[in-house]
């Protein structure tokens, strides 16, 4: 059996499930079937949270690849996640937007990894706009 991809949104509270209803809302349920989901709490342990991710991990064979995409950089759920870099074959995107869920969802599924992660990173970081500033720059261009 060959190696398959999946694919992870974590978060602190109800972020990772909600941004997967949003892209369903878009794409349709098709696209988020199999997406694993881990919402961390307030009272969750380190403990409580790995137990979370190695449930998650322990449903996929170990040459799988795995795309986990989190909420923010120093964030428990990504420290932890952080721990199985170069035990399993793990991606760790963090700063997920739901340009970059879609466009991890939507990806053609014989994209090499490594081309899928450097995209759903441009994507994630080209989304980020100030409407105003672009909004100026264009009436101004449209004076001259």
């Amino acid at each position: 059996m060959s190696a398959m991809r999946h694919f992870l949104t974590a978060s602190h509270g109800p972020l990772a499930g909600a941004i997967l209803k949003s892209a369903a809302f878009i794409g349709g349920e098709d696209v988020i079937a199999g997406v694993s989901v881990i919402e961390v709490m307030m009272e969750d342990s380190g403990d409580t949270i790995r137990e979370r991710v190695e449930s998650v991990f322990s449903a996929y064979g170990e040459e799988d690849e795995i795309i986990a995409m989190t909420d923010v950089f120093g964030g428990n759920v990504t420290n932890i996640l952080t721990e199985y870099i170069g035990r399993r074959r793990l991606h760790l995107i963090t700063g997920m937007n739901l340009a970059m869920i879609l466009e991890a969802l939507l990806s053609d599924p014989s994209m090499d990894t490594e081309t899928l992660v450097d995209r759903l990173c441009r994507s994630g970081r080209e989304g980020v706009k100030h409407v105003n500033y672009l909004m100026e720059e264009k009436g101004e261009e449209e004076e001259i």
